[in-house]
């Protein structure tokens, strides 16, 4: 397994963090159409190249371009592992190419060792190598349908982008409420992350809220104004799942013509 060397094509926001993440324990090459960061050129090779000299290729396309980019390499791919991370591009798809497939949906926080890979592949050793390749960044999830991934992709990969909204909205109330925007920001990271380490110790929710709000106190005149989160936040995950699934459905349709 530690001698595999590893191809990346695209490598934009997910596909860089996969390449600086896979490089600290594997060999690995990219390439991108569109340029490849300075940090990542002593990695850089055609695409030619890449697919005869990889082991494991992932692609990091966006999902109108996996289709090409699969056809563009199909001939060098033999039993090559191919794992997509394009979201809505099902397993079906990717099989029609190659012998051997995977998909993960990763998420940013894996830049600081604390993502959440998904891994769904058609054979369990594929699987173990996958968990193998990002278990030192953060927690992974073997599932078993591509109905999982589409979960995955609406919930662990997209919420980074609704906790961030969350969270601009306590910085900005605490820079309102009279703090420095340096303290604001600090004080909520702060409390983000503490509160997610006592969940995580075992504390749900509804504990550690009970332990900050006494009856008629501060919190619990300012938690009278929380009314929607939850509508909010399931509305957000609902219709990104719903994003998911007609990605999915329209691909399907396009393959079939």
């Amino acid at each position: 397994m530690d001698d595999l060397k590893f191809g990346i094509v695209g490598v934009g926001k997910m596909g860089y963090i996969i390449s600086k993440l896979i490089s600290q324990k594997f060999p690995v090459l990219v390439n991108d159409i569109a340029g490849v960061p300075e940090d990542l050129k002593k990695f850089e090779v055609n695409i030619d190249e890449l697919a005869e000299k990889s082991d494991v290729i992932f692609i990091a396309v966006k999902p109108k371009d996996v289709i090409d980019v699969l056809s563009d390499i199909n001939s060098a791919l033999g039993k090559k592992l191919i794992v997509s991370i394009a979201a809505g591009i099902r397993s079906d798809i990717i099989r029609r190419f190659a012998r051997r497939s995977a998909r993960v949906m990763p998420n940013v926080c894996a830049e600081q060792k604390e993502g959440i890979f998904a891994v769904y592949a058609e054979y369990e050793e594929d699987a173990e190598l996958l968990r193998h390749v990002f278990q030192d960044y953060g927690k992974v999830f073997i599932v078993k349908s591509d109905e999982e991934i589409d979960i995955f992709t609406a919930t662990a990969s997209s919420g980074p982008g609704y906790i961030s909204d969350i969270f601009e909205s306590f910085e900005d109330a605490f820079v309102r409420a009279g703090l420095s925007r340096e303290n604001a920001r600090v004080i909520s990271a702060q409390i983000f992350l503490g509160t997610a380490k006592m969940i995580l110790s075992g504390k749900s929710p509804y504990e550690i809220r009970s332990e900050v709000m006494t009856p008629a106190g501060t919190t619990a005149e300012g938690f009278a104004e929380i009314v929607n989160t939850k509508t909010f936040i399931l509305k957000a995950v609902e219709k990104s799942l719903e994003k998911c699934r007609e990605i999915s459905n329209l691909f399907l349709e396009k393959f079939k013509k």
